[in-house]
């Protein structure tokens, strides 16, 4: 749901309206039932009537309250409230709306049953003094419609009153020791745009703890709105993005004002629609992103700033078992999508709520990454096994960004689940090109696992490489990356390919890979004498690259010359392979050609006798 500034404006708050109610609710509830003992038995009738000219005076007549049923035990204190409302009426509406008073939000609320229990009326009638043991709500379901008025934008709002101001002339003090509201259903409509939209929150549960309202209590730092703390369970969140591309699901949403802890559930984020379709809907190329998580949470988060600023500090945020998939499609005919701004670090600074994390740890997590050739038509697949990272600084604030501009991330992951992957980062927050940097080491593996990588991508089938170690460092940003290699490994040999049209596997160029593998690439490094060949990085970004596809392409930029491949010896090698390919083409094309005359032949040859048989015949 779109977040709007809020105009100064004047309006009918939700809040103290439902706190109005409930709390006149358990004030009279208190007072007619000691006044029970005493004034014979006609609260009931008083009591209905004091809250609806409650409701109608504090609201102009824009809401009334209904409900079917209030029962009391005098014994205990306890008290049932069923099926109430809060109701607005329409026609006051529209004349608050003619008048040029009417609230840019109007709200209908029901509960299906209010328990109180509990209720101290004795001391609530002699001392002014309500201490209630705990109130429970069932199934409050609250629609809000939202139209914005623009009288409403130049009219001064007053200060709105504290709780305390609501109840001073009935209670001197209110206490609560839990409030539990169950299965809450919140509907949002927003009118205020030419097509109405609608936004609901379903199976909300909220439960708050030691409510204490008096004339000091605002004052107590250790209390969040009066209360010692309250928390949030939502359970089943399911919502679509506003382009309709993809939907967020999660099992559970948990949330603590005394912990100061946000943890979600079950977090999942899927693509609405399967990869051909999606680029057809989308119409341009990109990733499509497929991501669960088991768990995320956030710690130690800053309630008092969030409250004045509107803005999300917290010390940790810890991600566990999590899932990530990127696919991305090189082969898509249409618009191909620019990516310069949209790395990672970059995205961070584009999202509307502002946010510093000191920490951000991932464990557990797998990272897959495939792209669709357009040349092989086949796929390329990377992987991240087991991934653990710890990222530092994340954040897109403008003022935390000034004293410390850069994010730094240290991951430690299996790369291909074989072979050991540290990897660092250094994004620049404040760099307008996306500076960034990657640095790392991967330990020893079997080379031929790089077939899944380098064979659909770049028509190199491995057929035997002892990779020791690789080490690289690259800056980079959106418009090219600059950096070194360094590649030590043994016995490296390969097979080059090649597609043909109508074949769906890819095919062999022996000849050309027999003079590679002897002539051009070095079977190691360093080399018998030691010497070593480096690997220098330094090439270009096209704008339709993607942050991750860049990642290798820069790795495999510094391969090459460690090979034995630099961009000289490239040029060479195309040139001789373009005449050898053409010799090699007229050769085949040669015997092909040799196969069919030869047949033609025959077949005359066969002819010939055929029609000499046929002759003796006659």
């Amino acid at each position: 749901m779109t977040q709007h500034p809020t105009p100064k404006k004047y309006t009918i708050r939700i809040w103290p309206i439902v706190i109005l109610v409930f709390i006149f609710l358990l004030g009279a509830t208190g007072w007619y039932l000691y006044k029970r003992y005493v004034a014979g038995d006609k609260w009931k009738p008083l009591l209905q009537a004091k809250l609806k000219e409650m409701i109608l005076k504090s609201t102009d007549s824009l809401y009334h309250i209904e409900y079917s049923n209030f029962d009391l035990d005098l014994t205990s204190g306890d008290a049932t409230l069923t099926d109430f409302k809060l109701v607005p009426d329409s026609a006051v509406y529209q004349k608050l709306v003619i008048e040029k008073k009417a609230p840019d939000n109007l709200f209908t609320l029901s509960v299906k049953k209010l328990t109180i229990k509990n209720v101290g009326a004795k001391k609530a009638y002699k001392e002014k003094i309500l201490i209630i043991d705990n109130i429970s709500i069932d199934k409050p379901n609250l629609t809000i419609v939202n139209k914005r008025y623009s009288f409403n934008d130049t009219v001064k709002v007053g200060k709105p009153k504290t709780p305390y101001q609501l109840v001073k002339n009935i209670f001197k003090q209110l206490r609560i020791d839990s409030i539990s509201l169950k299965d809450i259903n919140v509907n949002y409509i927003n009118k205020s745009n030419p097509v109405a939209k609608q936004t609901a929150i379903n199976h909300l549960d909220i439960n708050i703890s030691r409510i204490l309202i008096d004339s000091l209590s605002a004052l107590d730092s250790t209390r969040f709105y009066y209360t010692k703390g309250i928390e949030f369970v939502l359970h089943n969140y399911k919502i679509a993005t506003p382009d309709s591309m993809y939907k967020a699901e999660l099992k559970q949403i948990y949330f603590s004002t005394a912990k100061r802890e946000i943890i979600l559930d079950g977090v999942s984020f899927l693509p609405r629609y399967n990869h051909t379709d999606f680029y057809e809907k989308l119409g341009t190329s990109g990733d499509i992103f497929t991501l669960k998580f088991k768990k995320i949470a956030i710690l130690d988060i800053d309630l008092q700033r969030f409250l004045r600023d509107q803005k999300l500090y917290a010390g940790t945020m810890n991600i566990a078992n999590a899932n990530v998939q990127i696919y991305s499609n090189s082969n898509y005919k249409g618009k191909k999508s620019i990516k310069i701004g949209k790395d990672p670090h970059q995205a961070l600074q584009k999202v509307a709520l502002d946010m510093k994390l000191n920490k951000l740890n991932l464990t557990h997590s797998d990272i897959i990454y495939s792209e669709l050739d357009a040349v092989t038509q086949q796929t390329g697949i990377i992987t991240f096994n087991n991934t653990t990272g710890h990222f530092f600084n994340v954040t897109n604030d403008a003022d935390a960004k000034k004293v410390n501009p850069f994010m730094i991330a240290h991951i430690s992951t299996h790369f291909m689940n074989v072979a050991p992957l540290q990897v660092n980062f250094k994004f620049n927050l404040n760099a307008t090109n996306g500076a960034f940097n990657y640095s790392g080491t991967l330990g020893k593996f079997d080379g031929r696992i790089l077939d899944k990588l380098v064979k659909p991508l770049a028509l190199v089938h491995v057929q035997s490489a002892d990779v020791e170690r690789l080490n690289f460092n690259v800056d980079a940003n959106n418009y090219n990356g600059k950096g070194h290699l360094e590649f030590y490994y043994k016995n490296l040999n390969v097979q080059l390919l090649k597609k043909v049209d109508g074949k769906a596997e890819l095919q062999k160029q022996g000849f050309i890979s027999k003079i590679a593998n002897s002539l051009i690439i070095d079977n190691e490094n360093p080399d018998k004498k030691g010497v070593f060949r480096p690997g220098p990085i330094d090439l270009k970004r096209e704008p339709t690259v993607s942050f991750f596809s860049f990642l290798y392409i820069g790795l495999l930029d510094g391969l090459k010359p460690s090979v034995g491949f630099d961009k000289k010896t490239e040029g060479k090698v195309n040139k001789v392979v373009a005449k050898v390919s053409t010799l090699v083409d007229k050769f085949n094309k040669f015997k092909e050609d040799r196969k069919k005359r030869k047949e033609d032949r025959q077949a005359r040859r066969q002819a010939k006798r055929d029609s000499i048989a046929n002759l003796k015949k006659q």
